[in-house]
């Protein structure tokens, strides 16, 4: 006869966990959150936030050169006004001779020595720029994105980006020069090679499938509002720099005519 196991207040404390419970729960791979392409927006805010970064170093670094050639650009453009505000004023005396006039902007002499001193200036200032802003912007680039535990810069980073090699692997340096340097051949073509990063469904540009590389995103990750809010405020910057610009020249090209009697 057999005698039943003892239940309720008399049975006996349940035994601790072995070690092979122990050893499997220690064991157990950690959870980590799946990958997945980055689409295009959070890749150009990424971008834009770091464009902005590297503008600002290369603009303080070279502050007193930029404004020396800003000056003399500007003093030349007046002086080419000036000078073609004087030829006006004559072609208007001389019964309105406009073909004479055209012939004289293309042959006078101060106004060749203005427009070549004018088109130095803005060379040396823009393509100066441009030039520190590019070697800036690699060392930047190959920095984090090569070198950095994140695998990413800082504005990718804050957009929960980053980029690594078609097999999930860190970037070599090499291929992050090449991968930079292609983004280049993009600003070249038009933007042409950025465009194709909204192409479904690996979300690659020009410069990384150049460089055998991708951006990725946690598949978790959605672009913020404040995102969207710094892509409207680039919008507006960008339509109230150029109405100041053509007011600007307007307005110059105005006080020139009326220095020289023509208004």
């Amino acid at each position: 006869m057999s005698v039943p196991a003892p239940s309720g207040a008399g049975a006996p404390p349940p035994l601790p966990p072995g070690p092979l419970n122990s050893a499997s729960v220690a064991s157990a791979p950690p959870l980590s959150t799946p990958l997945l392409p980055a689409r295009f927006w959070p890749r150009y805010v990424a971008w834009s936030l770091d464009a902005a970064l590297i503008a600002m170093a290369t603009s303080v670094i070279g502050a007193s050169h930029w404004r020396y050639q800003a000056v003399a650009a500007k003093q030349a453009y007046a002086a080419m006004n000036a000078r073609a505000a004087e030829l006006m004023a004559d072609s208007v005396l001389n019964d309105l001779d406009f073909g004479g006039f055209a012939r004289q902007l293309m042959t006078d002499p101060a106004m060749h020595a203005a427009g070549l001193a004018s088109t130095a200036a803005l060379t040396s200032l823009i393509f100066g720029w441009i030039f520190l802003f590019a070697l800036f912007g690699l060392l930047y680039e190959v920095g984090f994105v090569a070198f950095s535990p994140w695998q990413a810069t800082p504005g990718k980073r804050v957009l929960g980006l980053r980029v690594t090699d078609m097999a999930g692997r860190r970037l070599s340096p090499g291929r992050a020069v090449l991968r930079y340097l292609g983004g280049g051949l993009s600003w070249l073509l038009l933007n042409l090679g950025h465009v194709i990063a909204m192409a479904k469904p690996e979300y690659r540009a020009l410069h990384d499938r150049l460089a055998g590389a991708r951006v990725l995103r946690d598949a978790q990750a959605r672009m913020p509002l404040w995102a969207w809010a710094w892509v409207a405020v680039q919008v507006i910057v960008g339509f109230s720099a150029t109405f100041w610009l053509m007011r600007a020249m307007q307005a110059s090209m105005d006080a020139a005519l009326a220095q020289s009697g023509a208004l």
